[in-house]
């Protein structure tokens, strides 16, 4: 009878485990959404860190980091782990593109925006590589890279909104 009680604690212990390695380490979503507002207000609340810290929620603290010439810093969340968040890519007012790490996560956001007649285009491509299957399970359970982004881009056409 302990050898079964046993038996059965271990294959519940490494369940999360196997579903972990079974899951992809790596995510890629796609939005494309029109923000109501001009091409260079859009870029100025996404290329300037004092400005994103008005209109995104759950972030405590942002803090430069001065071993990259002001291209690198990070985020401390509400909840969760900080985000090191390097710029790699400018080309103002077209393209960003950032790296993030957290963790056993890595991944990469790009930005494009295009001005067209009621605002500006913004196309956000963010991919996500998770190393830890503990981690993979944990994303996908709290609505994955998709709910992250969806987030990010309501909040950023809140700031518009007002």
């Amino acid at each position: 009878m302990m050898w079964i009680f046993l038996a059965l604690a271990a294959v519940l212990l490494l369940l999360p485990f196997l579903v972990g390695f079974m899951l992809s380490p790596r995510q890629q979503v796609t939005r494309v959404e029109l923000v109501k507002a001009a091409t260079q207000e859009v870029w100025e609340a996404l290329s300037n860190l004092q400005v994103q810290v008005q209109w995104r929620t759950g972030i405590n603290s942002v803090q430069m980091l001065d071993d990259d010439e002001g291209l690198r810093w990070v985020e401390k969340p509400e909840h969760g782990r900080p985000v090191t968040i390097r710029k790699l890519k400018e080309n103002p007012p077209q393209e960003l593109l950032l790296e993030m790490r957290q963790g056993s996560t890595n991944g990469t956001r790009q930005i494009r925006l295009n001005a067209v007649p009621g605002g500006t285009r913004v196309t956000f491509t963010e991919m996500q590589e998770t190393r830890n299957p503990l981690a993979r399970l944990a994303c996908r359970r709290q609505g994955g890279l998709d709910h992250k982004l969806d987030r990010f881009i309501h909040e950023l056409k809140n700031h518009f909104a007002v």
